[in-house]
């Protein structure tokens, strides 16, 4: 560790000044397996003694100049959790571990980024839970991250971004002397490579491109299916699948080898179709492939551009009789929302665990009558997701925690493809992220991707062209309340005559996709098709 501190700089971000202070380098042990998305193991962390025990307690955060020999500006995130089993920096909802930024313009390399206790205890602190010289006195594992990218929503996959190794250290309030971090690795984007199953496309998007001012790319994963090389002029149908939040196209490499993708090589599948793996993420998160003011019009560059692309590289039936639809969470609301905006392109949607249908339901809130959405009338935090029957997480702690770690959280995703763009380019927020309060007008531009409201509405345009093509699967006990939006969506369809259906079954977010209900699912993607089929015909 370095002993003497040189040189301080001070540069000034968001309003609020952060010290950078240059010192000597430290030797850490290095990490000599592979780079990327590889995590070392905590247990083996090397220990972070401090300079002098009885100095204020500071974590100093640098790149070294042999990684990135130019100046930085970001943000840099410090990941201090107590758990010695996985990289900090790789968080769940459920294990979030204590977090903290500052953010930097032109941070030289091998200088130091300050992460200071007095930092931290301002109201809108980028801090979370609480204040660094608050936390719990014991034994911690300590991770940083210099989130640079400004091209993807999660920091731990934006080439360019730089990381450290996980190292022990002991807090105990604001003392403990000067810890420092080195971020001397970095995040790098490298392509997934065909297989004889799983083809990858990638094309420049021109709407995209034009929305954004630079160059937008479009990206699929394409499973062939078992059959496709021996009937070498057959055409398939196509089911386009839709990620989860955080999830993309490169799922698709995962999938083939795990145990339905097995069956699918052998051939033990109801319908013999390409399956379409899709990327739905963008610098805000996940555009659940709406068109929007802070998104651009994915939508229209998924229907105008990447498909037809899809189409005259594969040997896929360009009809909509033969274009599927489904995906499951954030992925299950987008395959609604494109079977009910582009209803002639398509001919059906299995959708499971979709994200809120009904804004009225979205998820503990009700986005028209409620005032705040981290508390509820009664003064209670309100929850945004449980395990089964206790509250695992509410939204004040969560919209905290995307505060803290910037723009790409599931909240800002939101935001992103609901509201409309604000004077400073970012998306409206639904609501404060450290009051709760909720913004009435922005509720208001929400209502237009309200999947309920929308069908309820233009019910008399959408439902010849929509029947028999709704099909909804959700949890009765939702890890995300995600329930009593579907069940709102259910009690509207059942006064129409939509020929699909909408179920609410057994389970959790997670359980309920079993390998049963997928087959399921497959079953009737492939009993849809044959119904559709063109039918030779048949002379006199």
């Amino acid at each position: 560790m370095v002993n003497g501190l040189a040189t301080t700089r001070w540069l000034f971000a968001g309003g609020a000044a952060i010290v950078l202070v240059a010192a000597g380098c430290a030797e850490f042990p290095k990490d000599t397996r592979a780079r990327g998305h590889t995590s070392p193991r905590p247990s083996a962390a090397p220990v972070a003694k401090p300079a002098e025990e009885t100095n204020t307690l500071r974590f100093a955060v640098s790149f070294p100049e042999r990684i990135r020999n130019s100046p930085l500006t970001g943000r840099v995130l410090l990941f201090l959790s107590q758990r010695g089993d996985r990289e900090p920096r790789r968080a769940d909802y459920f294990n979030l571990p204590a977090t903290y930024a500052v953010n930097v313009t032109n941070l030289l390399p091998n200088d130091l980024a300050v992460l200071l206790p007095a930092k931290f205890r301002i109201a809108d602190a980028l801090a979370y839970p609480e204040a660094l010289d608050r936390l719990t006195p014991g034994t911690y594992y300590a991770q940083a991250v210099i989130d640079v990218d400004e091209t993807r929503a999660n920091y731990n996959n934006g080439p360019g971004n730089l990381y450290s190794s996980v190292v022990r250290c002991e807090l105990n309030g604001s003392r403990g002397g000067t810890i420092e971090i080195v971020a001397d690795q970095v995040v790098r984007d490298t392509p997934p490579l065909d297989t004889d199953w799983v083809k990858l496309v990638e094309i420049r998007s021109r709407l995209l491109s034009d929305f954004y001012g630079r160059e937008v790319k479009l990206r699929a994963a394409v499973i062939l299916p078992s059959s496709y090389h021996e009937k070498a002029t057959e055409k398939f149908p196509a089911l386009y699948v839709i990620p989860g939040f955080g999830g993309t196209h490169r799922a698709a490499w995962n999938w083939i080898q795990s145990k339905a993708g097995l069956k699918w090589q052998r051939g033990e599948v109801p319908l013999q179709m390409l399956r379409i793996e899709l990327d739905p993420e963008v610098p805000l998160g996940h555009s659940v492939f709406a068109n929007s003011a802070n998104n651009g019009p994915v939508g229209d560059a998924l229907v105008k551009e990447l498909i037809p692309e899809i189409e005259k590289r594969f040997r896929c039936i360009p009809e909509a009789r033969a274009r599927f639809l489904t995906g499951h969470s954030s992925g299950g609301w987008a395959a609604l929302w494109m079977q009910i905006s582009y209803s002639d392109l398509f001919g059906g949607c299995w959708s499971t665990a979709p994200d809120p249908v009904d804004f009225r339901a979205f998820q503990t809130l009700n986005i028209y009558e409620d005032r705040n959405g981290h508390w509820t009338r009664e003064g209670l935090s309100r929850p945004v997701a449980r395990s089964r029957t206790s509250v695992a997480l509410t939204f004040s702690q969560l919209d905290l925690w995307e505060h803290v770690t910037g723009w790409g959280g599931q909240l800002d995703s939101f935001d992103a493809a609901f509201s409309p763009r604000g004077t400073d380019g970012r998306p409206l927020r639904l609501m404060n992220k450290i009051s709760g309060v909720i913004d009435r007008q922005v509720a208001e531009h929400w209502k237009r991707y309200d999947i309920r409201h929308l069908l309820q509405t233009n019910w008399t345009t959408l439902g010849p062209e929509l029947t028999g093509k709704l099909h909804v699967i959700a949890a009765d006990e939702d890890t995300f309340y995600l329930d009593g939006a579907v069940e709102l969506l259910r009690d509207f369809l059942k006064t129409t005559h939509f020929g699909g259906y909408v179920e609410i079954i057994p389970g959790d977010h997670g359980s309920i996709l079993t390998d049963e209900l997928r087959e399921r699912m497959d079953r009737e993607i492939g009993e849809k098709f044959a119904e559709k089929a063109v039918k030779p015909a048949v002379g006199p």
